[in-house]
């Protein structure tokens, strides 16, 4: 700890001192730390006055010898300022400052040299948290990543631009500053949440936040600290930086990490199953509902599935509505989710696409802001009705153990929470920065602790477009937002890098839908999407795993079938032969079992126009869903107290 009074000067503070008498105590007390491994400088000790050179050799004295699962703290209090830059890694064009006590004759210590001692040698393994209790402090360590956390649940990570961006450091860095670059951060006279001597406001809020519980969040502290200053009628906006992109749900303090309980061990090997949907809507007449490239975008997600995410022909399961005996009906599309997630395990990975017209609903239970549900529509929609959001969530997340994932692909319209993920990321123009809203959960059951990530095709206000042969480089009709999908993915590639070219690749090709990113836990920006794992040291990459055997339960009113022809999967004629032959077993076990079945007959009915994957509203008043609205879409239609500040 470094605390400044600047005592005798013109620039004197009253509270540096006391800070860091008070970090001292934060140290010895709640962090169990010893106190022959904390060295103070404060001002009115001649044997460790906070000059230049002290600071520095402190700094230095705090990392040199780090070894991986050491903790290092850093607490400064005092002023902070702003010199010139010189090596043009600020935007503004100023480099952040400490004032050391004999900063008229030594001079201050700059950011860039904060991060040369501090940052750019810490091995891996080795945390170091930095409390800055002074002005002018937003981004004093050059990190990478800027954590903006509102009152409103809005969670802003903005990363540094390449060319703005120092080379990596291997540790894990966390920064907590007072305020903004462009703020000043505040003394607070005697009787602040008890105080009985003068005090930082930024150290005093720090020291309430996390004496309410040691366990808190990233996210819980930064809200906690911002919403205790504002509440005290301080302007100042404390601010959460780091080295490496945070899973803003993880402890704050490793120390005081809840012990993370291992998955229960699994009882059979790792299953690896995929489940791709895709529904032209054959039963309508062309120009009123039919859609051309759904069953293409099929095609092209089992190819990306076997060639990036290494899923075998036999883990994956197709529904297409041109081949009678894979119809995706309502009843074959739940119990296809049913066979993708029931009896999941730890290690165990899950994938589902979804092609065709997405739609929404009255919302019946409450639970949704705009008064409407989003809906996948099936093929039998007028007779058997749609999917609502709810029963998505209930049927994959839901009942999904730790330790396992799901990813979700949606290309149809509406879909931006047809999951009902809390976590919703969306990405600035510049793919500078990403905002995470947090929203509450919509249902009374506890979160799934899988790893759940989705992209949907566009906002839930917004439509998805078909792509017609030619266009954007397809051979083939397709969807626009799995076309950019598979433009844009490979094995390495992060969420925020996808999500970013996904929506450029739109973008250039004059499509408005803007894709969008949700999870079940804070998200992984950072993270490989192919390789996604939401906390670190969570799922492993994707490696071969058993075959799931294709035989879910099936509806007696509908079939389901889990293999293509030769040409679709690359398989041998001997091997489809094979699998038609178990599945012909399977349904007339169940014809035996379950009498009935549906005939795929012709629907009349009101129909959407083409071009756009279904804008679906049901009309209030009317039993199960009425004559839908419509609307086309194509890319042609779119192009107080003393200021710590020198």
């Amino acid at each position: 700890p470094v605390g400044i009074n600047y005592i005798g000067m013109q620039c004197q503070l009253a509270g540096c001192i006391n800070d860091s008498h008070t970090f001292v105590d934060i140290l010895t007390g709640e962090f169990c730390y010893d106190v022959a491994d904390i060295r103070q400088l404060r001002d009115d000790n001649a044997q460790g006055r906070p000059t230049r050179k002290n600071i520095t050799t402190a700094l230095k004295w705090l990392v040199n010898g780090s070894s991986d699962g050491d903790h290092l703290f850093f607490h400064y209090s005092g002023h902070g300022s702003q010199q010139s830059d010189t090596d043009g890694d600020e935007m503004d064009g100023q480099d952040d400052t400490l004032v050391p006590v004999d900063y008229q004759q030594a001079g201050m210590l700059s950011d860039d040299e904060l991060r040369s001692i501090l940052v750019t040698s810490l091995p891996k393994g080795v945390r170091l948290t930095v409390i800055l209790d002074c002005c002018h402090s937003g981004t004093a360590l050059d990190l990478p990543y800027k954590i903006n956390a509102g009152l409103d649940s809005l969670v802003e990570v903005k990363k540094k631009l390449p060319h703005q961006t120092k080379p990596p450091s291997s540790g894990d860095v966390v920064m907590l500053s007072g305020c903004r670059d462009t703020q000043t951060s505040a003394d607070a006279g005697v009787g602040l949440a008890g105080n009985t001597q003068a005090s930082g406001a930024m150290t005093t809020a720090f020291k309430v936040t996390v004496a309410k519980h040691k366990t808190i969040s990233f996210h819980d502290m930064i809200t906690g600290v911002r919403n205790f200053l504002k509440t005290q009628g301080f302007k100042q906006e404390p601010q959460l930086s780091s080295e490496h992109c945070l899973n803003l749900g993880d402890c704050f303090l490793p120390e005081w990490a809840p012990l993370q309980v291992a998955p229960p061990k699994p009882l059979r090997p790792p299953t690896r199953k995929a489940l791709t949907i895709g529904i032209n809507y054959y039963v309508l007449p062309q120009g009123q509902g039919q859609l051309s490239g759904c069953i293409n975008d099929s095609d092209t997600m089992i190819g990306a599935l076997k060639e990036v995410f290494n899923f075998q022909d036999s883990q994956i399961m197709r529904l297409r509505d041109d081949r009678h005996d894979m119809m995706p009906t309502r009843a074959n599309v739940l119990a296809s989710f049913r066979w993708l997630t029931e009896g999941a395990q730890p290690g165990d990975d899950m994938f589902l696409h979804y092609s065709g017209h997405g739609g929404q609903q009255k919302d019946t239970n409450g639970d949704e802001d705009t008064g409407q549900d989003d809906t996948l529509i099936p093929c039998d929609f007028q007779s058997a009705g749609q999917i609502i959001d709810d029963d998505l969530y209930s049927h994959l997340v839901q009942n999904l153990p730790k330790g396992c994932r799901l990813w979700v692909m949606l290309d149809c319209c509406h879909s931006g929470t047809a999951l009902d993920l809390p976590f919703k990321a969306q990405l600035s123009d510049d793919g500078r920065s990403v905002k995470c809203a947090k929203a509450p959960r919509k249902s009374g059951a506890p979160p799934s602790e899988a790893d759940v990530i989705m992209i949907s095709g566009c906002q839930d206000t917004q439509t998805s477009a078909d792509v017609q042969a030619g266009s954007m480089g397809a051979a083939k009709a397709a969807g626009a937002m799995t076309t950019a999908f598979r433009h844009c993915v490979n094995p390495s590639i992060s969420c925020e890098d996808l999500l970013v070219g996904m929506r450029s690749f739109l973008k250039q090709n004059r499509y408005e839908q803007v894709p969008q990113m949700s999870s079940e836990q804070f998200m992984q920006m950072d993270s490989s999407f192919v390789n996604y794992a939401g906390k670190k040291g969570g799922s492993a990459a994707p490696a071969t795993a058993s075959s799931a055997p294709l035989s879910p339960s099936m509806p007696a009113n509908g079939r389901l079938g889990g293999q293509a022809s030769p040409h679709q999967y690359g398989a041998t004629n001997d091997h489809v032969t094979t699998r038609i032959s178990t599945l012909q077993q399977q349904i007339a076990e169940l014809r035996k079992n379950r009498p009935g079945q549906m005939s795929n007959q012709d629907y009349p009915m009101h129909q959407p126009m083409a071009g756009s994957r279904g804008v679906w509203h049901s009309a209030a008043g009317q039993p199960g869903f009425a004559s839908p609205h419509y609307a086309s879409y194509s890319p042609q239609n779119s192009p107080m107290g003393h200021q710590r500040f020198h």
